[in-house]
């Protein structure tokens, strides 16, 4: 759920929230319900971790490698839900989607008590699917904070500020992060994804 950090909450019935703060802000979110794959990734994490990428990186806690995700079948699944679910409401980015965009990095994170991700950007647009519930994901320039359910998704657009300090939640975090640029590749009708 996506709320403001000073004010009510927002409309929670939206999968598209946009922000005007010196430039518009599009932010596309929504709810991935295959509950049976987000624990199956979940496992994935966990089973994965590699020691060398605990606090390597603006996470300040545990991950897999960077490319891990990006061959897995429950992963492919959840690009095909996104392409599926969004090709007419955003389809400047969903529609032939393939063609347009490459997935270059997808990992998990696992957030312990006493974890934290510094703020950060990325140079390009990114995903986060949540596995678990957790602590809040603040994007402060955009006076909101995301609060995390399982299954729930959130596309940010480049250059947009966001971590958090240290979590307090006993329960350990889960979650399944992308990084995604486009490319002017000759287009193939006949590609598919995972294929």
């Amino acid at each position: 759920m996506i709320s403001s950090l000073y004010s009510d909450k927002l409309n929670e019935t939206k999968n598209n929230l946009i922000i005007t703060y010196p430039r518009n802000v599009s932010i596309i979110f929504g709810h991935y319900p295959y509950l049976d794959i987000v624990h199956n990734m979940i496992l994935e994490i966990k089973n994965n971790l590699n020691p060398e990428m605990k606090n390597y990186t603006n996470v300040k806690g545990g991950m897999t490698d960077w490319k891990f995700f990006l061959d897995k079948k429950n992963f492919n699944h959840f690009i095909s839900f996104l392409i599926n679910k969004h090709q007419s409401s955003h389809s400047d980015m969903f529609k032939y989607f393939l063609e347009k965009w490459e997935i270059n990095e997808a990992w998990g994170n696992e957030i312990k008590k006493g974890d934290s991700v510094n703020f950060h950007h990325h140079f390009h647009h990114s995903g986060i699917l949540y596995l678990t519930k957790g602590c809040d994901l603040i994007l402060p320039e955009l006076n909101i904070k995301i609060t995390p359910k399982p299954g729930d998704y959130y596309i940010l657009p480049p250059v947009i500020l966001h971590g958090f300090e240290k979590s307090f939640d006993k329960n350990n975090r889960y979650s399944l992060i992308f990084n995604m640029f486009q490319h002017s590749k000759k287009f193939d009708f006949n590609k598919k994804f995972g294929g």
